[in-house]
């Protein structure tokens, strides 16, 4: 237990690994929290303005559908506006105070300034408007009799009997896989912890390794302490790092808080025994070894979407086999399967498949450490 003490002591002087492990996720998770905090209130829908001319020859039906026409929520989909004539409209339609024209020239045709996806929704039911308007023209023309139970049908939506299947999960907000992607950042900067803690028992690194190399205590056991130290602190700091995305940065993550926290503190310990792997096994000096654990959890944060929400979509799609393995994936993935999906069998193979990862490193570093003699210190 003395060990154990002094190691995090240790640990807790060097100020530039609290930092990068503590200040630097914080600091991010800030940017986070001002970047995304009020964006659900800024893409709540609106209207999407349409233009129609007085005199055109427009179905009246088709105009009041227009008006009608509501989203799931009972929101109006269009604003319809009113013109004198096509040179009104079209001037509102650069002013960008419309996103479409409607006229009736041989069919209904379309006006819009530029591609977007107000002008795509507006083109979407106007196609669903021909398509229809095609379907009961052809059921008139064969069938007559069945017109009005079609149109009726149509109307009610009995076309095709849809099930929705809900996601169980308490938290749809796009935006939590960032922070998500920011705890799986903190566990992961643990591999320039368990880096130091491979350079500190390698006598031909540092000069704390040479003492510790001629110390009567077993090198197993050294090795054994210093990861229990460096583990229980950097639990202490993901839990911090947890805490304020909670209770300050307003991170929902209702029932899933414990099963996020265990996460984060198995992911903490993977990263450790990288860090250990690094340390044991790649030759050269400290600063190279910090060099190569800093692109580690940069290049793993970044495929887990720290920077970009879509990158492990593409990743999925293209080659998902570095998803099963990447630390950063995997714990990000294993979050999202209990927010979305409430789905705590997925949650488990992602932290056994992290865990499995994080032992097998433990093995290799201690083998190879155990392997190590010196001619002399």
């Amino acid at each position: 237990m003395i060990h154990i003490k002094y190691r995090m002591k240790t640990m807790l002087r060097q100020k530039s690994m609290i930092f990068w492990s503590l200040a630097f996720p914080l600091i991010l998770g800030m940017l986070f929290y001002f970047m995304f905090g009020g964006i659900e209130d800024l893409e709540q829908f609106q209207k999407v303005p349409v233009g129609v001319v007085k005199g055109d020859a427009l179905p009246e039906e088709f105009v009041t559908m227009l008006k009608e026409v509501k989203t799931e929520d009972e929101i109006p989909l269009f604003q319809v506006k009113t013109y004198d004539d096509l040179t009104g409209a079209e001037k509102a339609l650069q002013s960008e105070k419309i996103y479409g024209i409607i006229q009736a020239k041989d069919d209904l045709s379309l006006t819009v300034k530029s591609s977007d996806h107000y002008s795509s929704l507006i083109k979407t039911f106007l196609d669903q408007y021909r398509e229809n308007t095609a379907l009961i023209t052809d059921m008139a023309k064969k069938h007559p009799n069945y017109v009005s139970s079609f149109v009726m049908d149509m109307a009610a939506g009995t076309q095709a009997k849809i099930t929705e299947i809900p996601l169980k999960g308490t938290d749809k907000d796009p935006y939590a896989q960032y922070f998500y992607a920011l705890i799986a950042m903190t566990c992961l900067i643990g591999t320039m912890v368990g880096m130091h803690n491979g350079n500190d028992i390698q006598a031909d690194l540092t000069a704390v390794g040479a003492r510790r190399n001629v110390a009567p205590t077993p090198k197993l056991r050294q090795v054994l302490y210093d990861f229990v130290a460096t583990y229980i602190l950097y639990c202490i700091i993901v839990a911090i790092v947890i805490g304020v995305c909670v209770f300050v940065y307003d991170q929902d993550f209702g029932q899933n808080a414990g099963f996020v926290l265990l996460g984060g503190w198995i992911g903490s310990f993977t990263a450790l025994a990288i860090g250990e792997v690094i340390a044991v096994f790649i030759k050269g000096t400290v600063q190279k070894k910090e060099g190569i654990c800093a692109a580690v959890f940069m290049i793993s944060s970044f495929l887990a979407g720290l920077q970009w929400g879509d990158i492990t979509f593409i990743i999925e799609e293209k080659c998902p086999v570095v998803n099963r393995i990447n630390p950063g994936t995997l714990i990000v993935n294993g979050f999202k399967s209990l927010s979305v999906y409430g789905d705590s069998h997925r949650y488990m193979i992602n932290m056994v498949t992290l865990a499995l990862i994080g032992i097998i490193c433990v093995i290799i570093s201690v083998w190879k450490l155990r392997r190590v003699r010196y001619e002399s210190i």
